[in-house]
């Protein structure tokens, strides 16, 4: 496993106390918590060089459902290759795509984002 791959592994479970999308600086800020074995860690993930980013509220139908959250369960955090978000309909709109590589799964929703790099504490990963 690589130093990348166990940075995202222990992202599972924590909980997002503080968040910010920098448009100006194409970056977003994850502030996150890790309880693990009795103690706190508080550290901070960084986006950068941000293209694109959707949040997508649950699936199909029950999106429409709005669930008022305490916090923010980051339940899963993973790389997607592959993956392409088309605009279909309007004829301005659909000139934009996105492509993203990363998915963050919260709660019953998902970010994605299309970034190319990231920090994870003090360490940066050059994004595919």
């Amino acid at each position: 496993m690589s130093k990348f791959e166990d940075m995202i592994g222990m992202l599972w479970g924590c909980r997002v106390y503080d968040y910010n999308v920098d448009m100006l600086q194409h970056r977003i800020y994850l502030d996150v918590v890790r309880n693990y074995d009795g103690t706190e860690e508080k550290f901070e993930v960084v986006f950068k060089n941000v293209l694109s980013f959707v949040w997508i509220n649950d699936c199909g139908e029950t999106r429409k459902i709005l669930s008022e959250w305490e916090f923010l369960d980051l339940v899963s955090f993973d790389t997607v290759s592959d993956t392409a978000i088309r605009i279909i309909g309007d004829e301005f709109a659909s000139q934009y795509c996105a492509t993203p590589n990363i998915c963050i799964e919260i709660w019953n929703s998902i970010l994605l984002i299309e970034a190319e790099k990231v920090s994870i504490g003090n360490q940066e990963f050059v994004l595919k």
